[in-house]
């Protein structure tokens, strides 16, 4: 039997709490400030990749590898851009109505589908070759995972499967508890070593051996509360990160926590609510909080070293870094470049007039941008 999954995007809560009872909080887009002493940004290029209209855009990140860069639309057109000119070297149609980016690495690609559809191709110099295609019964939101000789599939129904990369056989499937209601998104697998992390809608971080899928440990990082379903909401939606042992994990309405992987012991918690991803360097976590603030805190104890409220309720993208700065996209497809040390606002550029809705990606000394319609862009510090 198909599980039936309630699921909402953020623009959706503040309607959803008003019919449930609660108020809406919503708030209207912090003005764009003057910038004393702004850096100055160029635009390297811009690419519209579309070959199909996009009807969803909330996880379609552009995947990095090498010096080209892969997009899929909602159509299941592939395209790969050439990083450094921007010129487009292929096009390709998978045929699959993709609702989150393409996984892979140097060998294999992987596209997957809202249908369930799970599809690997091999790169080659004018396109992609099928090398084979499965399906499952579920909705698939989360980015997939390749890792040596297996892939790791998280799909809507709350189960993480692991494939055999040389043919899509199914080795073994572990299951998660979901809400009745739960946000649009999943966080996409961790592997680290033998051990493969994956976070759930009921705020759970649960680590398993990789070979058999048996539970290592698991950790509770959010509890719900609240009398609504809106308010009980705690699902572990961003890419959470792992640094020295280490995983630092965020859950929406949650906690922000720091978790030794090798036994899922608390190392620290501090209240926090995020969906979006976790930057980290070797001191802090980079984070952008569901209000659209930006934190810097600090990976071993927790604490905050600033926090920048600038472009509170811009609707704001998880950040980036690069070199000594942060990066982060907002609904009106600015560019906004942050003093990584500080929080400091140091310039804005605008690509696009559409919302950015997935994290910059960084390039060498460049970062890479992509809206809700589909324009790939290039953006650098002027020299």
């Amino acid at each position: 039997m198909k599980l039936a999954v309630r699921l909402v995007t953020p623009i959706m809560l503040a309607l959803l709490a008003a019919c449930s009872g609660g108020q809406d909080n919503s708030e209207p887009p912090a003005p764009l400030t003057d910038i004393d002493d702004e850096i100055a940004l160029t635009l390297n290029w811009k690419l519209d990749t579309r070959a199909a209209a996009n009807r969803a855009s909330y996880r379609l990140r552009p995947l990095l590898l090498g010096n080209r860069v892969y997009s899929i639309d909602t159509g299941g057109t592939v395209v790969c851009v050439d990083v450094a000119s921007g010129k487009r070297l292929w096009r390709y149609d998978t045929e699959l109505a993709a609702i989150t980016g393409l996984g892979g690495d140097e060998r294999m690609l992987i596209a997957t589908s809202q249908d369930g559809d799970i599809a690997a191709y091999r790169n080659v110099d004018k396109g992609m070759e099928i090398l084979w295609r499965t399906r499952i019964d579920s909705e698939i939101r989360a980015t997939p995972v390749v890792d040596a000789e297996q892939v790791f599939v998280r799909s809507v129904d709350g189960k993480l499967r692991s494939l055999a990369a040389s043919d899509g056989r199914q080795q073994w499937v572990v299951s998660g508890r979901v809400p009745s209601l739960s946000l649009t998104g999943n966080s996409e697998p961790l592997v680290r070593g033998e051990l493969v992390f994956a976070g759930f809608d009921d705020g759970k971080l649960v680590a398993y051996d990789r070979s058999r899928g048996q539970v290592r440990w698991e950790s509770t990082i959010s509890l719900p509360a609240g009398r609504t379903e809106v308010e009980r909401l705690v699902d572990l939606d961003g890419s959470f990160v792992l640094r020295d042992g280490v995983i630092y994990v965020v859950s929406y309405q949650g906690r922000l926590a720091a978790v030794q992987a090798v036994s899922g012991d608390l190392l620290w918690s501090r209240q926090f609510s995020s969906f979006q991803s976790i930057a980290i360097d070797d001191d802090a976590l980079y984070l952008s909080a569901d209000n659209s603030d930006i934190w810097s805190i600090d990976r071993r104890t927790g604490t905050a070293f600033w926090k920048q409220d600038v472009l509170h309720a811009r609707k704001i993208t998880a950040p980036s870094i690069i070199d000594d700065k942060l990066v982060v996209a907002d609904l009106d497809g600015y560019l906004h470049w942050f003093d990584k040390a500080d929080g400091k606002l140091l310039g804005r550029l605008r690509v696009t007039d559409s919302r950015n809705y997935v994290q910059p990606l960084a390039w060498r000394a460049s970062v890479l941008t992509l809206d809700k319609s589909g324009l790939l862009a290039s953006v650098s510090l002027q020299q």
